[in-house]
C-alpha cells in the first residue's frame, strides 16, 4: 500500500471509529451525524455496519459503554417517573371532574353540552 493510500485508509478508519462512538456511546442521532460529517444516510449506515462487522469486540464494548446508568441518572429517572405519575393522576381527576360537570349540566339544564363528533 502506498503511503498516500495508507493515510486515506487510516483517516477513514479513525472517522469510522469517531462516527460509531458518537452514535452508540454519546447517543447522537443520525441526522446530527450526517450533518457533522457531511455524509448521506446510506454512507452513515454503511460506515456503522462495516465497523460492527470488522470490529465486533470494540463495537460491543462501545454499545455497553453507552448504556451505563449512573446512580445519579437512576435517581433522576425515578424522580421523573414519580412526577409523571402524579401528573397523570391529576389529569385523570381533571377528566373525571369534567365528565361529571358535563353530566350535571345536561341533567340540570336539559341540554346536550358535548359537541357531536366530526362526520
Amino acid at each position: 500500500m502506498k503511503k498516500e493510500e495508507s493515510f486515506v485508509h487510516d483517516h477513514s478508519c479513525i472517522r469510522a471509529v469517531e462516527i460509531y462512538r458518537l452514535c452508540k456511546v454519546e447517543g447522537l442521532d443520525n441526522s446530527a451525524l450526517m450533518k457533522k460529517f457531511g455524509i448521506s444516510r446510506t454512507t452513515l449506515y454503511r460506515i456503522l455496519s462495516t465497523f460492527e462487522r470488522e470490529n465486533p469486540q470494540i463495537a460491543e464494548q462501545m454499545k455497553r459503554q453507552g448504556k451505563d446508568v449512573t446512580p445519579e441518572d437512576y435517581k433522576r429517572l425515578q424522580n421523573e417517573l414519580a412526577r409523571l405519575k402524579k401528573e397523570l393522576e391529576r389529569e385523570r381527576l381533571r377528566a373525571d371532574f369534567y365528565e361529571e360537570m358535563v353530566a350535571f349540566g345536561e341533567e340540570v339544564y336539559g341540554i346536550r353540552l358535548k359537541k357531536a363528533g366530526t362526520k
